[in-house]
């Protein structure tokens, strides 16, 4: 069942106004949480008696929901309001969702403001990222934005993604981190070493941010409403808007976002410590198999791939035509006794890193 939204309306005159015939206002906020009831209000400016209708599109380019006025409406500031919810009626994943103007003067031609056609992409400089006191994340965003975070070691492997091209609101925003590689192995906060990545580009402006719901995910979602993939391919990119630099990562679907999971496995007949880590011994040769969740493996088929290996943070091998499962021979040699971490990143072309951890005892 089709679900209607009532719409709110708040209408004043703006004499000598200098605004273009019909656009869409600027937004108080650009978040809010459907899931708890919220709403959020989307103000149009006209300059002349026209019908009014917003669609509502994912990021994707799918339209998700029409909000139409019911009559004709005079000129001022009108405010439409949108429950967060799809055409369904179903509550919209938490992501970003761009409004399309589009109006029809009674006397004229029908005139739409997409903000994706001048904005959006845009790499942002300058996040003053910083490890707070409670070793969290901080960065800034002048704008919404999507958001990649990652955690490594300078010149050695990547050892977690905190947050993979996701939407996030304008201002000071905290990423928390419980300070761990992404296997819960080990605490990187005390490493030397460590390097912290955060990188963003900028959402089409008027792009609405929703938070909240726990229930359904976006990917799950898009999956359900049967929406084909839109591929973009290069040379259908435009990297630049003047003389800003656009991100091509902003062309990629948004189901593309997550990292492939990954695992590194060693023998299983090796014996095992009381603390249940496996026991190699100095100069024993080793299969190490490293694979991808068979389910994620598309996400790496798009492109080619290197697997790599790391002991201790130490680059040791890589395979730069890489497939899985992969069947590392590692000799063990250099090594003290004692623990030790090995590591495998599995790096698409298209920006993906895959990694996996496990740890091992070198015998005395």
């Amino acid at each position: 069942m089709i679900r209607v939204l009532s719409l709110l309306f708040a209408t004043w005159l703006l004499p000598g106004s200098t605004y273009a015939a019909a656009r869409l206002g600027d937004y108080a906020t650009v978040e809010f949480a459907p899931a708890r009831g919220q709403t959020f209000a989307i103000p149009v400016l006209l300059e002349q008696p026209a019908e009014v209708e917003i669609n509502l599109y994912t990021s994707d380019g799918d339209l998700l929901r029409t909000l139409r006025s019911p009559e004709p409406l005079p000129p001022g500031t009108h405010t439409l309001v949108w429950d967060g919810k799809d055409a369904q009626g179903i509550v919209a994943p938490d992501e970003a969702y761009i409004p399309v103007l589009k109006v029809k003067p009674a006397n004229g031609e029908e005139q739409i403001d997409d903000p994706r056609t001048t904005s959006g992409g845009e790499v942002l400089e300058d996040l003053r990222v910083e490890i707070t006191a409670t070793q969290d994340i901080a960065y800034t965003l002048p704008a919404p934005a999507r958001v990649l975070i990652r955690a490594g070691i300078k010149g050695g492997p990547m050892l977690r993604s905190l947050a993979n091209w996701q939407p996030r609101g304008p201002g000071r925003n905290i990423q928390r981190w419980d300070g761990r590689d992404s296997s819960g192995l080990v605490d990187l906060r005390g490493e030397p070493n460590l390097s912290i990545l955060v990188t963003a580009f900028r959402l089409p402006e008027h792009a609405i941010l929703t938070s909240g719901n726990t229930a359904l995910d976006y990917r799950r979602y898009r999956t359900q409403q049967g929406w084909p993939e839109r591929l973009v391919t290069p040379d259908q990119m435009t990297l630049s808007r003047g003389a800003t630099r656009l991100s091509r990562y902003y062309y990629s679907p948004r189901s593309q976002d997550a990292d492939p999971r990954v695992t590194v496995t060693l023998p299983q007949e090796l014996s095992r410590m009381a603390d249940g880590l496996p026991l190699v011994k100095l100069g024993q040769t080793l299969p190490v198999i490293a694979d991808i969740a068979r389910e994620d493996r598309w996400l790496m088929n798009e492109s080619l791939y290197e697997v790599a290996f790391f002991i201790d943070h130490q680059f040791l091998s890589e395979e730069e035509q890489g497939y899985v499962p992969l069947t590392w021979l590692w000799t063990v040699n250099g090594l003290a006794p004692g623990r030790h971490l090995l590591t495998v990143n599995v790096s698409g072309f298209s920006g993906k890193v895959g990694v996996a951890s496990t740890l091992f005892i070198v015998a005395e």
